[in-house]
């Protein structure tokens, strides 16, 4: 009966720490929902994907080809084993979630310009092709300038 008894205790602390485990994971897909839904309004606010449309339709006169990468629909789109996530690698794979925008065209070569906006350590960021930026119109609209001068070399 002892050793019923200890299986039974045993059963009813395990139930409780897979009902806190149920309520953790709940709580953190719930974040992860809020993240994903300030980074498309965020993407959205700034306008990333229509700057590049303006980009391609005036400088490109449409040549180019705009894509947008949201992290979390790419991820449903991965084979489920090549996605499998190691066990330390977990908390890493949750916090990338990113909105990419991506101005691709053919001029003396490929070239591209990449906003990419996402959550780091310090916060939110936004890059331009790697270079970190102000949330800001203003500041966006200069360093897409910027980008395209580069990827022109002039």
């Amino acid at each position: 009966m002892v050793w019923r008894d200890t299986l039974r205790e045993l059963r009813d602390d395990l139930s409780e720490i897979r009902a806190q485990r149920q309520s953790d994971m709940q709580a953190d897909e719930k974040a992860q929902q809020a993240q994903r839904l300030e980074l498309t309004r965020i993407a959205e606010s700034l306008g990333l994907t229509g700057l590049l449309q303006e980009m391609n339709s005036v400088l490109l006169n449409g040549q180019g080809e705009v894509e947008n990468i949201f992290s979390w629909e790419e991820e449903e789109e991965e084979d489920s084993e090549e996605s499998l996530p190691m066990p330390g690698n977990l908390e890493e794979l949750e916090d990338s979630d990113y909105v990419n925008a991506i101005l691709t065209w053919e001029e003396d070569g490929e070239r591209e310009i990449v906003l990419d906006l996402g959550f780091g350590e310090q916060g939110m960021s936004l890059l331009v092709n790697g270079v970190d930026i102000r949330l800001e119109q203003e500041a966006l609209e200069q360093a897409l300038v910027e980008a395209f001068r580069q990827q022109l070399e002039v």
